[in-house]
């Protein structure tokens, strides 16, 4: 009788020819880890590294198949053969490592945000996200992409890569050619269900005739566009079966949502607050009317679901995307029964796609050597053993306690508080944050399984450090809670943050925050705030309320803030605080506003730097370094960040 917590998960799955070690496959993503829109070391040691990991089947990508749909900063480019030593070299590394390898072909259509070069599509159409009119396809023009699709597929195989995946989801040139919503022809590529399904076909069979028989291909697909006048499950229910059929599949991925709408958008990139597997519905749909494997990835976030998923018959393979960015040896961990040891993926999506939005390689603000393997995926032990005291049991502190104690230094941790955490407990008070607190018992499991000395409700004084007689010091005490700068601002109507989420504070019915940060912090105030009846407004100085959250997360935060009756101000600068009311100025005009009956003014603030420890200890110690908001206050990511990087130094 087999002891494997997660049969199916680990079972072997064919795909037409192609036997997979297991049913977990990392999908086709944006990682910004390429160079001039060419695989580098880089990528191929971020995907070896999860294929080291144990997953079965990777797909790279999205790769683009035309100049017509240029590179931006997370896509790779296969226009002609100064691709192949790149992918070959990615199969060689992923192959190496026991897993499978394929490639998700593309043509972003008018969803192409890159500039200055006209956007192809179905119909002469425009979308509000990427503004500019579309280019609509000739004859010899859609000719000229198939041909480029099965081009860009023979390449694939040359570089010795194992199968093909057709991109026609998210709003992508593909699907707008599927959707009534977005093709507007009336040629032979437009009009009936049959002409808008010619252009997919005409790909698919040029791809299966580049390829040949033995290698195999499959679709990504939309099962619901979530947008009005798109494709439904039912409509997509009726065209997979004719897809597979007339492309001769070996499997479908069944996605959804159209990235040109940010509510579609969320949905299949679901954030925090929106429960795991919560499109897994349209998978099963899709599953009962093929007779090829489904492949489905919407925030399949634990081994546990991914079993279940499995077992109920939902899905045939996993996708586990950001589970994977998080921690790359999930599969590993899993088929060893170590669960307890996987970094958790809790959907803040700060370190993924929102490092992409601002044009930057994606990492994991729980996993710092994501998108760092080429430096760090080998963890070197330490030449000297030394005794370390860390100080502070937030998330720096702590991750400068794990990596240390893993190189095999002593490691003696203190925390004033009674529990670690630090910070990351507060923010996780608010509505949909909870899962925050998932990073913390990572970590406090971490530090019990690597036996660190773990010393809370003990305030470390610059005589108990030296007592200690430690080889190197680490500070990490954090931040303290700050108020603008503004007349005001001390009055007692005026709290933190913080304040509200500790409830250390009770606040009058009409509240306004004043958001210094642009991230999510005011937000999830606001609706802790909002859910326990009080009126709320926040105010901001920036161009709206959350600009520098990523767009996944801010669109579900919006949501929320809306349904609630939270009023949102933008670029609107507090200049006084008084009883009962505070002073704007338009940040274009100048012109001043008083807004009066408000009980109390919130100040989201980034605090400040908690560090007079380390000025009591610089020249008692001789090593001694400051990690987190203790040397700078900002963002989680930069917290463990800077911890890892601290853990390695030591």
């Amino acid at each position: 009788m087999s002891t494997q917590p997660f049969p199916l998960l680990f079972s072997p799955i064919r795909l037409g020819r192609m036997e997979v070690r297991n049913r977990i496959a990392l999908p086709a993503h944006g990682t910004g880890l390429a160079r001039e829109s060419l695989p580098d070391e880089r990528l191929i040691n971020y995907y070896a590294e999860r294929a080291k990991g144990g997953v079965g089947l990777i797909v790279v990508g999205s790769l683009q198949i035309h100049p017509t749909s240029p590179g931006i900063t997370s896509l790779l480019c296969n226009y002609d053969e100064s691709i192949i030593p790149g992918l070959r070299r990615v199969a060689d590394a992923v192959h190496g490592n026991g897993a499978k390898v394929c490639a998700q072909l593309s043509h972003m259509g008018l969803a192409s945000t890159a500039r200055p070069v006209a956007l192809w599509s179905a119909s002469a159409l425009s979308e509000q996200r990427y503004g500019e009119v579309a280019h609509a396809m000739t004859i010899d023009e859609i000719e000229e992409i198939i041909e480029a699709y099965a081009a860009a597929a023979s390449r694939c195989m040359e570089a010795g890569l194992d199968g093909i995946t057709v991109h026609a989801a998210h709003g992508l040139l593909v699907q707008q050619f599927m959707s009534p919503r977005s093709n507007k022809r009336t040629d032979a590529y437009g009009g009936s269900l049959e002409g808008r399904l010619r252009f997919p076909i005409e790909v698919l069979q040029r791809v299966r005739q580049s390829i040949g028989p033995d290698k195999p291909l499959g679709m990504r697909v939309s099962a619901d566009e979530f947008v009005d006048g798109g494709l439904t499950l039912e409509d997509m229910r009726e065209i997979v079966p004719r897809l597979v059929a007339a492309g001769q599949m070996d499997y479908v991925d069944v996605s959804a949502g159209h990235d040109g709408f940010p509510v579609s958008a969320m949905l299949h990139q679901p954030p925090m607050g929106i429960s795991p597997a919560n499109l897994a519905y349209l998978a099963a749909g899709i599953k009962e009317v093929v007779e090829v494997p489904v492949i489905h990835a919407t925030r399949i976030n634990s081994p546990e679901l991914a079993e279940k998923l499995l077992q109920d018959g939902m899905t045939d393979m996993v996708g586990m995307v950001r589970a994977l960015i998080a921690d790359p040896h999930l599969p590993n961990k899993a088929r060893a029964g170590r669960v307890e040891d996987i970094n958790p993926c809790v959907a803040c999506n700060q370190g993924c796609s929102g490092r992409l939005d601002r044009g930057k390689h994606i990492t994991c603000i729980g996993n710092p050597v994501t998108g760092r393997e080429t430096e760090w995926a080998a963890l070197e032990p330490a030449a000297i053993r030394k005794k370390v005291v860390v100080v502070g049991g937030g998330a720096a502190g702590m991750e400068s306690a794990i990596i240390a104690a893993k190189r095999g230094h002593e490691v003696v941790l203190f925390e004033k508080q009674d529990v670690l955490g630090g910070q990351v407990l507060i923010a996780a008070k608010a509505p949909t944050r909870d899962e925050l607190s998932d990073i913390v018992r990572h970590r406090i499991n971490q530090l019990k399984g690597l036996g660190v000395q773990v010393r809370t409700g003990v305030e470390a004084t610059k005589d108990l450090v030296v007592q200690q007689r430690p080889d190197a010091v680490v500070i990490a005490t954090g931040a303290l809670p700050s108020l603008p700068d503004i007349p005001g601002a001390d009055g007692p109507n005026v709290v933190t943050a913080w304040d509200v989420l500790s409830e250390r504070v009770q606040v009058g019915e009409r509240v306004l925050l004043v958001d210094y940060l642009g991230y999510e912090r005011a937000a999830t105030v606001a609706l802790f705030l909002a859910e326990r009846g009080k009126q709320v407004e926040i105010v901001t100085e920036g161009p709206y309320v959350g600009h520098r959250t990523d767009e996944i997360t801010r669109t579900f935060l919006y949501q929320q803030m809306l349904d609630n009756g939270v009023i949102l101000t933008p670029r609107m600068q507090v200049i006084a605080i008084e009883e009962g009311g505070v002073v704007l100025r338009n940040v274009f005009t100048g012109a001043q506003y008083t807004t009066e009956g408000i009980d109390n003014v919130v100040a989201v603030t980034p605090g400040r730097a908690n560090d007079h420890l380390f000025h009591a200890l610089k020249d008692l110690v001789g090593e001694i370094h400051v990690v987190g908001d203790c040397y700078t206050p900002r963002d989680l990511e930069a917290a463990i960040l800077e911890g890892q990087r601290i853990g390695r130094q030591l």
